[in-house]
């Protein structure tokens, strides 16, 4: 990983400044892969999509700011690191605020994405550590974003192992086959192998796939 000079985003707001990393390379080693979509890859950190403002705590699509590099050499270590990711609570401040916008289909499905795998990091995808439960404010919002979802997904072979990540994670495990059994790619067929006996065992959790580079078996 070489990280490049700080990227300078400007809110679209207030016009306040902030400062996150940018990367000249990087690769997927030792990575994780969540069932849900959720990737972490250690020499290939990306900065949010979504970010709030540190000056005026709007939130904001990364698209919408003015963007320059820093010509300050010792920006790229100031921001290394600096990715802007944002909390289950954030991203529920975010959704309340955005909903006074309109937002583009593209928008709607990034915001409603970072929710979904926010919400499993809070409540799902450790249930052993979970620090406390989601209240029924939490619980209906997660259930109106996954119908967002639901109801907003391409169905084209792309979006297929999402689909029926979505619907596994519901407990909808029939409409799940079904949307597997459609999915012919020899090259996603471990992928579908491992969703099929989570199904099997009616497991609704977010699960691993890909622990530090190495297929979960």
């Amino acid at each position: 990983m070489i990280p490049g000079p700080a990227n300078i985003l400007s809110c679209p707001f207030c016009g306040g400044e902030k400062e996150v990393m940018s990367l000249v390379s990087g690769n997927t080693c030792g990575g994780t892969v969540w069932s849900d979509t959720r990737r972490e890859y250690p020499m290939l950190p990306e900065v949010s999509p979504i970010q709030q403002c540190p000056h005026c705590k709007k939130y904001y699509f990364i698209e919408q700011a003015k963007r320059e590099y820093s010509k300050d050499p010792e920006s790229e270590m100031r921001s290394f690191m600096k990715l802007g990711n944002l909390s289950f609570n954030e991203l529920k401040e975010a959704i309340n605020q955005m909903e006074a916008f309109s937002l583009s289909k593209m928008q709607r499905w990034i915001l409603n994405h970072q929710f979904f795998m926010a919400y499993n990091d809070a409540f799902r995808r450790w249930p052993e550590t979970k620090a406390f439960p989601p209240s029924k404010e939490d619980e209906a919002l997660y259930k109106q974003v996954i119908k967002e979802l639901l109801d907003g997904i391409d169905h084209s072979a792309d979006y297929e192992l999402f689909h029926a990540e979505l619907l596994r994670e519901t407990g909808r495990f029939e409409e799940a086959k079904e949307v597997l059994f459609r999915h012919k790619s020899e090259e996603d067929k471990w992928v579908v192998d491992a969703m099929l006996r989570h199904i099997n065992d009616e497991d609704t959790m977010p699960f691993l796939l890909i622990e530090k580079g190495e297929v979960i078996e």
